[in-house]
């Protein structure tokens, strides 16, 4: 993910708009970013500390962080300078949705076979 000249964070999922031919000479801007998703075990407060800013200051709209000890997902919406303006928890018996693809739910249970 190329955040700016000088940062370019490796997220572990990254859902992005299809257009292989720009990939060859660079990674996808947060503009093409439809979400993020880091996987964290002893790197949550990592990812929500230090990379969840990063993010947020680029304008990426939608990022989780997946919990792996305790089984749940951190959700950061509505970006701004700042951070985001919209941070919750789900636990494993919830359902999520994309802000790009309202229409697909995922089950936070199937994030953590």
């Amino acid at each position: 993910m190329q955040l700016s000249q000088y940062s370019e964070p490796e997220p572990d999922i990254a859902v992005v708009r299809i257009d292989s031919r720009k990939y060859i000479v660079r990674h996808p801007a947060p503009n093409e970013t439809f979400l993020l998703i880091e996987v964290a075990d002893i790197t949550l407060e990592t990812e929500r500390k230090q990379k969840a800013p990063l993010y947020a200051k680029a304008g990426t709209n939608d990022y989780w962080i997946l919990d792996v000890s305790q089984r749940q997902v951190y959700v950061f919406r509505e970006p701004s300078l700042k951070g985001y303006n919209l941070e919750f928890i789900l636990q494993e018996n919830a359902t999520l949705s994309l802000i790009a693809f309202p229409e697909i739910e995922v089950q936070i249970s199937q994030l953590f076979p």
